[in-house]
């Protein structure tokens, strides 16, 4: 039996279309898109279409929305937000156990240190330290450890200087699932502090004798 052919709203058609332009480079971040009422005479179609069509984009974390006198529809810089909250909402529906996000960082994250250890310069093992020494000093006064554990990672992934590294960065995936993992990701609390402590060591290390050589 043939299956029926789905039509595209008009809102999707708006969407794929700044998508278009977005990857041809017609539009880049802090471009000011048209208001509502133009957009709509444009594709002559309603204002609701097109609200439709910003706010889909918004969620995609390609436009940010801003009110007031100078506000409007603006692209967005590249960013990991939008990505981590999709990620996160499909893993934590399937209820990805921690043993599998695990495995994932033990397959993704020890490449991107050693690109880190590469790329990283004095300010950037200089931050790295200082999270991971913050991070201690939580642990030590029986503090809540994981936002410096999140910042660590982010810090590494960044020194690699590759989009989508830090975009496709299990950790702040791990951290977006949230109270679905809590009670396993507490048993754990030892073993995420040694990852940050070796993965600097090394960064360190390989940093230092590149600048020193």
């Amino acid at each position: 039996m043939p299956q029926p052919v789905r039509t595209l709203r008009v809102s999707d058609t708006i969407v794929k279309r700044i998508k278009r332009q977005l990857a041809s480079g017609k539009l880049t971040p802090g471009h000011k898109l048209p208001a509502e009422r133009e957009m709509a005479k444009r594709y002559k179609t309603s204002r609701v279409s097109v609200r439709e069509a910003y706010r889909s984009l918004e969620e995609l974390g390609v436009l940010a929305i801003r009110r007031g006198a100078d506000g409007g529809a603006f692209i967005s810089a590249p960013g990991h937000d939008a990505v981590q909250r999709s990620l996160s909402l499909v893993l934590g529906l399937g209820r990805t156990s921690h043993q599998e996000l695990t495995e994932a960082r033990l397959m993704i994250e020890p490449p991107i240190a050693r690109l880190a250890s590469r790329r990283a310069g004095p300010d950037d093992i200089a931050k790295l330290r200082l999270i991971v020494e913050r991070q201690e000093a939580a642990l030590a006064r029986e503090g809540h450890f994981r936002p410096h554990s999140l910042l660590f990672h982010r810090a590494v992934a960044e020194c690699a200087g590759n989009l989508p590294l830090r975009l496709e960065h299990i950790g702040d995936v791990q951290a977006g699932i949230g109270e679905t993992l809590k009670q396993t990701l507490q048993r754990s609390k030892r073993a995420e502090t040694m990852i940050p402590r070796a993965t600097a060591g090394a960064a360190a290390a390989s940093a230092h004798s590149r600048f020193c050589s």
